[in-house]
């Protein structure tokens, strides 16, 4: 089959030296032109989405995991309800365990003596130490304060440092119960209403719940007692009990 310039040639319509200078001017376009990468045999031609399901025609990728677009966000859980109760005790025992570890690590003992120190508990019930009368002077000048203790069955009371106490009130306003501070002075009661109250110290004491069922009570509380408050005299108690006498010894039972 002949070219097109084999055409013209026959035709006469260009010389043999047109169709040389033509074929050389190709030659060095040809020539200025970058070389294009050549396809690997192996690939299969087609457009960029073919083979993903994303062309005409193009198969889709079974392999690929498909993304839930439906994903319903996690909640928290309502107050009242039972996973409201679990949580809120998760975080309270984490919160306890926190406490316990601080007031173990700065704890001051308790020298036994017999100066009476009255404070109140977050249930706003009266509570005493007996300290030594420096002891005593230390919580009243605000080098020690008194502070909850939440051990695993019960809520004790310890003495510490006023680093610590204000640590404890970062963590929980209700855990000191006594701190004479100069930023926010806490449980500070009158000389009156501690004399009024004296009785509630001398009662049987019962163990205070651990701090998870104290959280739950009433907010109102009283403040503990004020400095250079003299100590209160605890008033006895005397029980006397009869023995009912014994059947058959001549004097009628329930006399």
């Amino acid at each position: 089959m002949q070219s097109l310039k084999d055409k013209l040639l026959k035709a006469g319509l260009v010389s043999q030296a047109d169709a040389q200078r033509i074929d050389a001017e190709k030659a060095k376009e040809k020539a200025k032109e970058p070389a294009r990468p050549s396809r690997p045999s192996g690939e299969r031609r087609g457009g960029p989405n073919e083979g993903r399901g994303g062309g005409f025609g193009g198969r889709r990728d079974e392999s690929r995991t498909p993304v839930s677009l439906d994903r319903v966000p996690k909640f928290a859980p309502l107050p009242g309800s039972a996973a409201y109760s679990r949580e809120q005790s998760r975080k309270q025992l984490e919160l306890d365990r926190k406490l316990r570890e601080l007031v173990l690590l700065h704890e001051v003992s308790i020298d036994d003596g017999a100066s009476a120190f009255y404070f109140a508990t977050r249930k706003n019930k009266l509570k005493r130490l007996l300290l030594t009368e420096p002891q005593a002077e230390k919580i009243r000048n605000g080098e020690l304060a008194i502070v909850e203790r939440p051990d695993p069955d019960r809520i004790n009371y310890a003495l510490v440092p006023p680093a610590c106490a204000k640590e404890l009130l970062a963590l929980s306003e209700r855990s000191v119960r006594f701190f004479k501070s100069a930023d926010s002075p806490v449980g500070f009661l009158s000389d009156e209403e501690i004399h009024r109250r004296a009785n509630e110290a001398t009662e049987p004491e019962t163990d205070d719940a651990p701090s998870t069922a104290a959280e739950g009570a009433a907010a109102g509380e009283a403040s503990a007692p004020t400095e250079g408050e003299p100590a209160v005299k605890e008033p006895e108690t005397f029980i006397t009990v009869k023995r009912a006498p014994l059947a058959g010894d001549g004097t009628p039972q329930g006399q």
